[in-house]
């Protein structure tokens, strides 16, 4: 059986030391032939913690996104939530990718993160409304060009965007639009651990 600690307080003289690592519940475990020292990446870690989500929006083959059209999902985090997030889309024709901090946005279909971890029932602390209505962009942080050719003709493509940590209480905004002059399928993808 694994055991629990509390941390030394810093009067405390010890002459020996037993490592530990804090698990999900924020407990000390002691490190032993019962409970090992995790050694696999953090993203992974938070998936196995329950702590890893996502969210999404397709435009499949019978709901093509229209020409000059957008996918928009803006996401906010409660206070103490830095999200660290990194997001995919992909599009039957060229399009444009956009990230923007301090958006401002109304409306919209709300959407609840879905857990990658179909074991633990946690939910995330993130507020999520899939294509609201824009009033400001806010400051762009990031934007990619998905090359996919133009026109009927157009075989599509996908971009990837790298880690980004998120700061609480701030709204979000993730834009893909197809600049192709044809409705096309098209992907927005967000993931991220808390």
């Amino acid at each position: 059986m694994a055991i629990q600690v509390e941390r030394e307080s810093i009067t405390t003289k010890s002459r020996f030391v037993s490592p530990t690592y804090t698990d999900k519940d924020g407990v000390q475990q002691v490190i032993g032939s019962d409970r090992s020292m995790p050694t696999i990446d953090v993203n992974h870690l938070r998936l196995h913690e329950g702590r890893a989500y996502y969210a999404y929006k397709l435009n499949p083959d019978s709901a093509k996104l229209a020409a000059g059209a957008s996918i928009n999902i803006a996401v906010a985090w409660a206070s103490g939530t830095s999200p660290h997030i990194i997001f995919t889309a992909n599009c039957g024709g060229d399009a444009e990718l956009h990230m923007y901090e301090n958006a401002v946005v109304t409306g919209g279909t709300s959407f609840t993160a879905v857990n990658r971890n179909r074991v633990i029932n946690s939910s995330s602390n993130s507020a999520i409304l899939i294509n609201p209505t824009v009033t400001s962009v806010g400051t762009q942080l990031n934007e990619m060009f998905l090359a996919g050719g133009t026109g009927k003709q157009a075989n599509g493509n996908d971009a990837y965007g790298s880690e980004h940590v998120l700061a609480p209480l701030t709204t979000y905004l993730f834009r893909l639009t197809n600049v192709n002059g044809t409705a096309h399928m098209a992907h927005l993808y967000l993931e991220w651990y808390e």
